[in-house]
């Protein structure tokens, strides 16, 4: 047979032989080295760490980023005001989330906005607020009582 053959063979062999794998292991506490070396295993991180004269492993905490701080603004007194101009107000303050109502009952849309006054508000003036708060002004057309 052919050296090469030969030498081919042999080493598909040796290939597909069945090799045990040892996959390590590590534990909270455990000894390690160097420190400052890390070890995944699974979704936790180690670290080897030095405690006192040893190097230990020690679980790291992964960090989580604290949630944004909700913007707040205090809501104005808009009751009485022109309809446009209490909502540029809001918008000023960074309020965009707003419901129009018509304070009578009677379904009708506030199609000009400067038309119209506000004769009810929520929230109520003075609370502060988060800016995505939906405010809800309740007006009437501008020749018409609340």
């Amino acid at each position: 047979m052919n050296k090469t053959l030969f030498a081919f063979i042999i080493s598909l062999s040796l290939l597909s032989s069945p090799t045990a794998v040892i996959a390590a292991s590590v534990t909270d506490g455990q000894a390690c080295s160097p420190a400052g070396a890390t070890f995944k295993q699974g979704a936790t991180t180690f670290k080897c760490t030095k405690v006192g004269t040893e190097t230990l492993w020690k679980k790291t905490v992964k960090k989580t980023s604290s949630p944004a701080p909700v913007e707040l603004f205090t809501m104005p007194r808009v009751v009485g005001m022109n309809l446009q101009e209490a909502q540029d107000l809001l918008q000023s303050k960074g309020s965009y989330l707003m419901d129009q109502t018509d304070y009578k009952g009677l379904s009708r849309f506030q199609i000009l906005d400067s038309q119209w006054k506000v004769c009810a508000q929520s929230p109520n003036p003075g609370k502060k607020v988060p800016i995505s708060t939906i405010v809800t002004l309740s007006s009437v057309k501008l020749t018409e009582r609340c």
